[in-house]
């Protein structure tokens, strides 16, 4: 189901790293949990800088030595501020897919962050401790690898399953009525358990991944029309993407796209 989508973060791209001082590490995880753990990740900052993260309908751990950070579904971009330089490890999950690990109703910190009380695991608080124990990046992927395996729950795909692989087909532009349809639930239904389980409604959902894909589609052809994106990508015009842009990503496109390119990369 989620090998359909890959979450697009302009912050961690080449140009985006470059922009703001920062060197990235990031590995894959095991088979066992390659459907629900999207990268294991690694931030090195030389100094302090923000941290911009765009909506994309998953969750992230975010591990410092301090401490873990929750971030729920964002409806808007922010910037998680980097107030120090040193290395900053992470786990990127794929949408849903923490519900295999514990029994979370992600629309309580949607649009949060919230520390590593909000887990329901008492041996979650002390994970940041033992994996800044260790030195080296692959030693601190095993500790955090072998701790979301112990608590690894297996489910069989379900409808939930089949509604996000539409959605990703769709690149966010299915009907919602019709999605619910397709898999034999009343959309009351498919909207609570998208809300419990990715901390979205069912058609805010599908906006961001929409929404990602022109992200993506501009950052890759950042002197395309505008205009052609909007219409294959399942916008009505132009104005209906500047619109969804300046209420998810507080910026017109243009500005958007130049926030994340260094220097090095518009030369």
């Amino acid at each position: 189901m989620n090998e359909l989508f890959t979450s697009f973060q302009p912050t961690i791209t080449t140009s985006g790293l470059s922009k703001f001082g920062l060197s990235l590490r990031s590995s894959a995880p095991c088979s066992a949990l390659r459907t629900v753990v999207h990268s294991y990740l690694q931030i090195k900052a030389d100094r302090a800088t923000p941290y911009p993260v765009i909506p994309d309908g998953t969750q992230s751990i975010f591990i410092s030595p301090n401490g873990a950070m929750i971030g729920g579904a964002q409806m808007q971009t922010c910037d998680i501020q980097i107030l120090e330089a040193g290395e900053y490890f992470g786990v990127r999950f794929y949408s849903g897919a923490l519900r295999h690990l514990f029994n979370l109703d992600l629309s309580e910190i949607t649009e949060q962050f919230v520390d590593n009380k909000y887990i329901p695991c008492r041996a979650f608080s002390n994970l940041h401790h033992a994996i800044y124990q260790q030195i080296h990046y692959f030693q601190r992927v095993s500790i955090c690898e072998n701790w979301l395996l112990q608590h690894y729950q297996p489910q069989l795909k379900n409808s939930f399953d089949l509604a996000l692989s539409l959605i990703y087909q769709s690149n966010g532009n299915v009907g919602i009525d019709q999605l619910a349809k397709n898999i034999g639930w009343s959309s009351r239904h498919l909207n609570r358990l998208f809300r419990f389980h990715t901390g979205l409604s069912t058609k805010s959902f599908s906006n961001i991944i929409r929404l990602q894909n022109v992200c993506q589609q501009l950052y890759l052809t950042p002197s395309g029309s505008l205009l052609d994106s909007a219409l294959e990508l399942g916008y009505f015009d132009q104005s209906h993407l500047i619109k969804d842009f300046r209420k998810h990503l507080l910026s017109n496109p243009s500005t958007f796209i130049n926030r994340f390119m260094s220097d090095l990369y518009n030369q």
